[in-house]
Parts: C-alpha cells; structure tokens; sequence
C-alpha cells in the first residue's frame, strides 16, 4: 500500500465517518449507563437527523452531499449520527444548568426534593438547546462547504459565504422542536413509547416553521418550482438574526435566574462538540479558508471560546471524572503507596 492511499480523499472520509461512528457508539453506550430511556432519545435523534435531512433534499434540493459520504438514501449515516450527538450534547448542557427550573421548581416528596417539570422546561429549555445546536454551525458550514464535504446552490457570495441563511434558521428549529416534543414525552409517566414517534412530530414542526422562511429566502427553493439560485433575497438575514436574537435573549434571562440543574454535565458529549469546533478550526487554518474569509477565524475561535466556558464553569466535575477513571485511579494509588513506602 503506497503513501498515496492514505492522503487521497477516500481515505479522508473513511477515517472521517469511522470516527464518527466510534464517537456515537460510546455515546450510546454512555446513554444506556444512564437510563434505556436516554438510549430511545439518541437513537430517535439518528432516525431525525436522517428524516430531516432526505427530507430537506427532497423537499428543497437546496444541497448535495460529497460522492464519498456512505449513504443511507441520499443522507450520509455519519451526518445523522452527529445530528443524534449534537442534539443530545445541547440538551444536557441546558439541563446541567438547569434552564427552565428555578429553585421555585423543587417539592418535597417522601424520597426527597423532586424537580418538577414545568412549562419553563417545556418552552424555554428548547430554546436554549437551539442556541447550543447554532453554536456549532456558525463555525463549520461555511468551512465544510470550501472543504467539499457538501454545496449548496447558491453562490458563494450569497448567504453567509455561500451558506443559505435558511439552514441556520433551520438548525435552530431542528433543536428546538427535537427538544420540545423529547421534553413534552420526558413529562409524562412511563411515556418512554411515545419518544420513537418524536422524530416525525418534530420533522413536522420543522418544515411548517421552515416552508414560510424557504418562500422568502429563494422561491425558487420550495418543493415542485423550477430551482433557480439568481432568486435568492440575502434579506432575509434579518429574519434569522431577530429569531437568534430572541432565542438567545430567553436563554440569558433563564441563566439570570435561579437555576437548579436536572442532571450532571456529560463531559463526553461536551468534548465531542469541542472535537467538531477543533476540527474544524485546524481545517480552517490549514486550507487557508481564513485567509479569504478572515470574518470565519473570527466567528470559530469565537464558538470555541463559548465551548471552553462551559468546559470551565464545570471543571470541577470534569476533575472528578479524570479521576474516577481507572488509569488514573491506579496511578494514585501507586503514588500513595509510595509515599508510603518513602515514610
């Protein structure tokens, strides 16, 4: 096997997608330690992030994916599976700060203080899993675009460098109503069933709220009309920004308040998404994208620094679990006796 084989593209892309699916298997195994319930909702995640993408090609053709993706349809498998890990890396960062419970969410029950599920977890917590979710995307799909993972039709000084805005106001519903309806089942006692219908309720809600920004942004994109990118209104900016603006704004009024966390960060999923901003920071760097687009270093350092905010606000916790780990555990010890042994 010459050198060749392993610096052509599909060698490239396989180590991508492999790696991506031994990050969602350890994901999925990190689920079923914490409950079959929390495996459903991965796994519901997979099959919406599979749904909504063969359904946004079909329904708008707005992109197509590289030949070397392997396919499921016309959906790379390794794209839904990130889908399934961003999705669930967002929502347990807002339940690790406990947007959405107050301290005025707890009652007292025979086996202690319960948090009670409220309408402010319902409504507002995926809200804010959607801020998590766009985190993510300002800094990778305009550096996926110029690295030929996927295209869009429109051109590169369209959208922002080259990305519609439609997909960024489409990311933050994909959260959003993923979250809502996974948070609506999570409410109910023994509703675990009810979570494999999530991914077609949430698809649903994803196109009613897209199909009216999609007329706006490119006509020309809507299902059934002859596609023709020279349509395309960069306005519509404007839209997603207030949209961002008052997803944000309800996330930071719920970070002012007193908060009670519903679980303990996962600081797996927070480092695969660190993972994905690294990735592409160094492909950013390296290809020399920044370079033309200097705004994209600006934005992705930017989106890095909030992923390190939250590595620091829990770092604490993330201490505990170094040390709990094995390797780590019997070197203390080793360190112990020795100092023992030096006594």
């Amino acid at each position: 096997m010459s050198l060749g084989n392993f610096t052509s593209p599909a060698f490239g892309y396989a180590f991508l997608q492999l790696g991506v699916v031994v990050l969602f298997l350890v994901s999925a195994w990190r689920a079923w330690k914490h409950s079959s319930a929390r495996l459903v909702e991965l796994l519901t995640a997979f099959l919406f992030g599979l749904l909504l993408e063969q359904g946004d090609i079909f329904l708008f053709g707005t992109y197509r994916y590289n030949a070397h993706w392997v396919l499921l349809g016309d959906v790379p498998i390794a794209i839904a599976l990130t889908w399934a890990m961003i999705i669930a890396g967002a929502m347990n960062i807002t339940d690790a700060l406990g947007i959405g419970a107050t301290t005025d969410d707890r009652r007292q029950t025979a086996k202690g203080i319960k948090v009670r599920r409220s309408q402010s977890v319902v409504l507002t917590a995926p809200m804010a899993d959607a801020v998590w979710a766009i985190v993510l995307d300002l800094a990778l799909d305009a550096v996926a675009i110029r690295l030929g993972l996927w295209s869009w039709t429109i051109r590169a000084d369209q959208g922002w460098f080259g990305v519609p805005w439609g997909n960024f106001f489409a990311w933050l519903f994909v959260a959003f109503w993923f979250s809502f309806f996974t948070r609506r089942v999570r409410a109910q006692q023994n509703g675990k069933r009810w979570q494999w219908a999530v991914p077609l309720l949430a698809f649903g809600g994803l196109i009613a709220t897209l199909v009216p920004f999609v007329a706006l942004e490119n006509v020309g994109a809507l299902p059934f009309v002859v596609d023709d990118s020279s349509r395309y209104h960069n306005q519509v900016w404007i839209i997603f920004a207030l949209t961002l603006a008052l997803f944000v704004g309800v996330t930071w009024r719920a970070l002012l308040q007193k908060r009670v966390p519903r679980e303990t960060p996962d600081h797996w999923l927070l480092g695969v998404r660190l993972v994905i901003h690294l990735l592409f920071l160094v492909a950013l760097i390296a290809a020399g994208i920044y370079l033309t687009a200097p705004l994209l270093l600006v934005v992705a350092l930017a989106m890095v620094a909030v992923e390190l905010v939250f590595l620091w606000h829990w770092r604490n916790e993330l201490r505990g679990v170094l040390r709990s780990l094995p390797l780590v555990r019997k070197k203390n010890v080793l360190t112990r006796n020795s100092i023992r042994g030096i006594e």
